[in-house]
């Protein structure tokens, strides 16, 4: 299958477009009907990207992020004189999210239990590698504890996306051996986790979750990169003594204590 037929698949239902009138608010929502139409095929074809081969996902995506653009920019021209309506605007963000799932996103692991505390990711990472994995695989710092529920590993391929299912089952039978935790679910883009400290108080106070690539708060990151591009990455030693074990509170960016 080639791109140009998984975004046919979605544009059929165009046809019934032509009953809208052609002036006042009617004929703006019928001159939007095709960016719309456009956005909704890109949005689902992005999810269908799998069955494509791999090596034509690198030009579908950047077909897809430039009709994604193009179209956005219409419906903003043909709405420029009042606020574009939500329902248009949910469309816009869809496409977007569906795009940032095959360009950032992967799989994450959570916790599910007691602290999840890591060893150290050397010989996982690797071995990976060496077994031809040259995607990103986050983890938490080793001897650093972790609270449920907060994301304790994360892993894509180059480029985004979820790796191969082989390599998913064996990286979680590993995770699982290690930590009790759930998993894996695909996520749009790779998640953080904040300790936040509030030395009044005498130390860490709680943990905030949000994304990686959002601006950076308050608190030390409690997970690491240990493959990127395909590459082991420098971990630092788990710290001396045993890890400290009492729970804080883990908060997600969004929730109204965030």
């Amino acid at each position: 299958m080639t791109w140009a037929t998984l975004v046919a698949r979605w544009t059929e239902f165009a046809r019934s477009a032509v009953a809208l009138p052609e002036d006042g608010e009617g004929g703006r929502y019928r001159a939007s009907v095709a960016p719309v139409i456009a956005l909704q095929a890109i949005t689902h074809a992005l999810h269908e990207l799998e069955l494509l081969e791999f090596e034509e996902r690198p030009v579908a995506i950047d077909k897809a992020e430039l009709g994604i653009q193009r179209h956005a920019a219409e419906l903003h021209q043909t709405w420029r004189a009042e606020a574009l309506p939500g329902a248009l605007a949910e469309l816009i963000e869809d496409a977007r999210l569906a795009l940032a799932a095959v360009t950032r996103g992967g799989l994450e692991w959570c916790a599910a239990g007691e602290p999840v505390v890591m060893p150290h990711p050397g010989e996982l990472a690797a071995a990976l590698v060496a077994g031809g994995f040259d995607g990103d695989l986050l983890l938490p710092t080793p001897g650093i504890a972790v609270f449920l529920p907060a994301p304790v590993a994360f892993v894509r391929r180059p480029g985004g996306g979820a790796p191969e299912e082989k390599l998913v089952a064996a990286l979680g039978a590993i995770i699982g051996e290690l930590a009790d935790v759930s998993g894996p679910l695909a996520v749009s883009e790779p998640r953080q986790v904040y300790r936040q400290f509030d030395f009044a108080a005498g130390g860490p106070v709680r943990d905030l979750v949000r994304p990686m690539e959002a601006d950076l708060p308050a608190g030390q990151p409690l997970l690491v990169w240990a493959i990127r591009n395909g590459e082991a990455v420098p971990v630092t030693l788990p710290p001396r003594g045993p890890a400290s074990l009492e729970p804080l509170p883990v908060v997600f960016e969004g929730d109204a204590d965030a």
